[in-house]
């Protein structure tokens, strides 16, 4: 799929996921009440949008965990100031983690499967 894709894709998808981390859900109990899943939450939705951002922008290692990082604390500063949602530091240590997973799998999957010579 054409570059342009992912691009509009990554844009999308961070639009959505700061739409979901913002929403006030009143009434829900987040994860079904189910202890830390919120936390698997952030881990997924930080490690698809750093595919994203990565087929999208070609984002290497340290710039896209400096930029995925600094979005996921503006998130939880967003979450805590401005809702009746608490900010969690754990949350960011899932977004970390989940951006770090991404971009190890995507060199393990490299190393094991190297490209074809042309």
């Amino acid at each position: 799929m054409p570059q342009q894709f992912y691009r509009i894709l990554c844009i999308l998808g961070f639009a959505v996921a700061t739409a979901s981390f913002l929403a006030e859900l009143q009434g829900y109990r987040v994860a079904g009440g189910l202890a830390h899943l919120d936390k698997l939450a952030h881990f997924i939705i930080f490690a698809v949008l750093s595919g994203l951002l990565w087929k999208g922008f070609k984002l290497k290692l340290i710039p896209a965990v400096i930029f995925l990082s600094s979005y996921g604390a503006a998130i939880e500063l967003a979450q805590h100031y401005f809702t009746r949602r608490n900010g969690d530091w754990l949350d960011l240590l899932a977004d970390i983690v989940g951006i770090i997973s991404f971009y190890l799998c995507r060199a393990l999957w490299h190393y094991i499967r190297p490209r074809r010579q042309a």
